[in-house]
């Protein structure tokens, strides 16, 4: 079985955390950080739930007796598993900061595990820009947590993927900037 890597980015009181990969395990103990109370009073807002670890972190989430809901720019996902139909479908898109006010309402926890690849300006506008978008409106309407999975920067392999690490270091900056100690 895979370990979650994780390391803490210190910046003054506040971090960062980040992981590398995550497992049935890293999705356990990630949403028991992020319940802190009882997970029936919590409400979720996954985005990616569409994805490989978003749809992991869904369905784990709904294990525990989350509310789940995700976002997708169709309102629905583009899953067929059994689960897919417990979670609240919102339609929008992270491009679209407006968007996204509906899927926040009533929201005490957001895990985003949005990204992408392709060329560099597109792996920052998903990375960050995206993400950054989804901080910036989770911050305006109360939520509490922020929980965003990034990646661990290696320095081996930045310069073929430059935007994508681009993109991830500005939303960890954005997420110290609103969330401070509260995002995990």
């Amino acid at each position: 079985m895979l370990r979650s890597l994780i390391r803490t980015r210190s910046q003054a009181s506040s971090s960062v955390v980040t992981m590398s990969s995550i497992t049935q395990r890293g999705n356990k103990r990630l949403l028991s950080e992020t319940a802190g109370s009882h997970s029936r009073d919590n409400k979720i807002l996954v985005l990616g739930g569409n994805g490989y670890v978003g749809s992991q972190i869904c369905k784990e989430a709904l294990r525990q007796g989350f509310s789940v809901s995700s976002l997708s720019r169709s309102g629905r996902s583009s899953l067929h598993d059994s689960w897919v139909e417990d979670v609240a479908w919102h339609q929008g898109d992270l491009l679209s900061p407006d968007s996204l006010k509906p899927a926040l309402e009533g929201v005490t926890s957001v895990i985003s595990c949005v990204g992408g690849f392709g060329s560099n300006s597109h792996m920052v506008k998903i990375n960050g820009t995206a993400n950054i978008n989804a901080v910036k409106a989770a911050a305006e309407q109360g939520v509490k947590r922020f929980v965003y999975i990034s990646a661990a920067d290696f320095g081996v392999i930045n310069y073929l993927i430059r935007g994508y690490f681009q993109g991830k270091r500005a939303t960890e900056a954005e997420i110290l900037d609103k969330f401070g100690n509260r995002g995990l």
